[in-house]
Parts: structure tokens; sequence; C-alpha cells
């Protein structure tokens, strides 16, 4: 179970007009975030306002702790932005990612 969103350094202001998201503008879109297809073994989500995508917080050689990084479109290559786009294409009966 996911129990942490890591976005510090993904909410730097994108130099774009609008605002950035907030932390908690995140946490929020993530807790309702749809599953999509996996990512090089990784679970994706795609939520309102950016992708998630797992990963983990390691202590030495083990896991402490299983989360998930925002992707945030404005702040991403086209290339990356189309590949979490493949992978949510299809996630549209899905359900929000504590389901899985």
């Amino acid at each position: 179970m996911f129990t942490a969103l890591l976005i510090a350094s993904l909410v730097a202001p994108s130099g774009g007009a609008s605002a950035p998201a907030s932390v908690d503008d995140l946490q929020t879109d993530f807790e309702t975030a749809v599953a999509c297809k996996q990512i090089d073994g990784r679970k994706v989500w795609k939520g309102e306002i950016a992708y998630y995508i797992q990963s983990f917080v390691y202590e030495g050689e083990a896991t402490v702790e299983e989360v998930a990084d925002a992707v945030l479109p404005e702040d991403n290559t086209p290339e990356t932005v189309k590949e979490f786009e493949e992978a949510c294409a299809l996630s549209g009966s899905g359900g929000p990612h504590a389901r899985n």
C-alpha cells in the first residue's frame, strides 16, 4: 500500500503562467487517481493534475517504504508524457489506486 507521495522536487514552478500545484493538491489528486498499465514493472496512475509512478525508499539494501512520485506533464519531455499517456490510454474502467 502506498503511504506517501514524494513530490517535493516536482512542485517547483514550471515557468508557465498558471500557479504550480501544491503538495496538498497533488496528494488529493493521487488519492483519486486511476490505475494504468505498468511502465518498466512499476505501477502507474493517472490523476487530473499529474501522472504518478511507483517508487521506493531504501535504507541500505532494504526497502523501507513504497511510495509514488508525481510526474507533471508540463515539467517533462514530450516523450516521457507520451509514455504515460500510452500506459493510461486503456485505463478508463479502473478505480482509484487503492483498489489495485
